[in-house]
């Protein structure tokens, strides 16, 4: 049996349990919240509770809620599953402190996720302490004010990528730490920290502790400025791009999808245009065009004069159809219209494109109805133009019969493409 399928199975043992408690408790609590960056390594000294989080794109002012009203109701469950449960609720990430496992009898009926929390425990006679978006839970005595900035010292397992690797990217990266050790056992790490750098570490573990990555830890950095990291993450995903495995550290977005880094010039171009003031109390939406390119539509809407609205065209922005537009909410409405008037169908014109000989002519009249969406039926083919009937010099007319924008969309194309000679369009 090869290494990687003992690690499977050794994962797929130890979560089964666990995922199936998780799954019938999430469907008592009436919705599903989504963890993406969240955290599931496995801690020994934190009673081998997965820390689920959902802080991705999420602002502080959420880890305080209360969660939504729930309906529970558990008969000798695990305590550090009903709490990773309303961990996904709240939105936090719970750490019990205590190593022996509890089992417990719950059941409450239209209560806030929060306070289902805080009864259970209190039938635990336990009590907890909050910091931003981790809750530590314990024994009273325990527990103190400055528990947060006291040093602890927890064992995390590894699946897919060995301990020397990662103690090297902590290094790199420069997580706050006091001390890493390397197991003899390849497939564990200890790491001595806050409960504040503990999470960190349990978040990059989760991010890079992938198979594809037995090679090689590659990642790439966004920094922003103005805006927080996990705001860049929310923006980012409205445009269509989601990191699925990335680590936060103070402005900087670590990202490990590398699926991405073919587009990341591309994505380091819209992380400055979406650092900006507007972006950070703003509505973000894109906007999908049909008749006009996106670098023209933000063009005409800059024309319109609004206040504190930014629209960027991005990938493309004179073949493309998709306008990022930042604004103030109460102006949302007046630019989605003002951007529907100006994506209305135009008259249409007669534009010559290109010259040449037919074949070559009628190749790219096949090619840019397939590229642009215009029907081949609206390019046409001239008569030679050519002052001789040799077919070897003979000469033809590329035209289309279509609105100035459409017109101009097929002629970027042919720039992009780089063939033919074309001539000027009309608008």
């Amino acid at each position: 049996m090869t290494r990687a399928n003992c690690c499977m199975m050794r994962r797929a043992g130890k979560m089964l349990t666990y995922y199936i408690a998780v799954l019938v408790l999430t469907l008592l609590l009436c919705d599903t919240a989504i963890a993406d960056g969240s955290s599931n390594a496995v801690s020994e000294d934190f009673a081998d509770i997965p820390a689920w989080s959902a802080t991705a794109g999420i602002s502080d002012s959420i880890f305080t809620g209360d969660g939504g009203e729930i309906s529970l109701e558990v008969r000798d469950a695990d305590l550090r599953d009903v709490l990773s449960a309303l961990a996904v609720k709240l939105g936090v990430n719970i750490i019990l402190t205590n190593s022996e496992p509890v089992s417990i009898d719950f059941k409450v009926k239209n209560i806030t996720a929060r306070k289902a929390l805080e009864l259970i425990i209190e039938n635990q006679k336990m009590a907890y302490l909050q910091n931003g978006n981790i809750i530590l839970v314990g024994d009273p005595g325990t527990l103190k004010s400055d528990f947060f900035n006291q040093m602890l010292l927890v064992k995390f397992d590894l699946y897919y990528i060995q301990a020397d690797k990662i103690k090297d990217l902590i290094g790199q990266l420069g997580v706050d730490q006091t001390n890493i050790m390397v197991d003899t056992n390849p497939n564990a790490i200890w790491v001595q920290g806050t409960a504040q750098t503990l999470q960190k570490v349990r978040e990059l573990i989760y991010a890079v502790d992938e198979k594809e990555n037995q090679l090689s830890l590659d990642y790439k950095a966004l920094e922003t400025y103005t805006i927080p990291p996990d705001r860049l993450v929310e923006l980012m995903a409205r445009a269509g791009v989601v990191f699925k495995r990335y680590v936060i550290l103070d402005n900087r977005l670590l990202v490990f999808d590398r699926e991405l880094f073919p587009r990341w010039e591309e994505l380091q171009k819209l992380t400055q245009q979406l650092d900006v003031n507007a972006a950070q109390k703003n509505k973000a939406f894109v906007f999908q065009l049909k008749n006009i390119a996106a670098g023209d539509a933000k063009t005409r809407l800059d024309e319109f004069g609004f206040t504190d609205v930014q629209a960027e065209a991005y990938n493309y922005d004179r073949l493309g159809h998709e306008l990022m537009v930042i604004c103030p909410p109460y102006l949302e409405t007046q630019v989605r219209a003002a951007l529907v008037s100006l994506d209305q169908t135009r008259e249409k014109t007669k534009v010559p494109l290109l010259t040449g000989s037919y074949d070559q002519v009628n190749s790219m009249r096949s090619l840019l109805s397939e590229l642009s969406g215009v029907s081949a039926s609206y390019l046409h083919i001239s008569r030679n133009i050519a002052d001789t009937t040799d077919s070897d010099n003979r000469e033809y007319v590329l035209w289309v019969e279509e609105t100035p924008d459409k017109a101009q969309l097929i002629k970027d194309l042919i720039e992009e493409i780089g063939g033919g000679s074309g001539g000027e369009s009309g608008d």
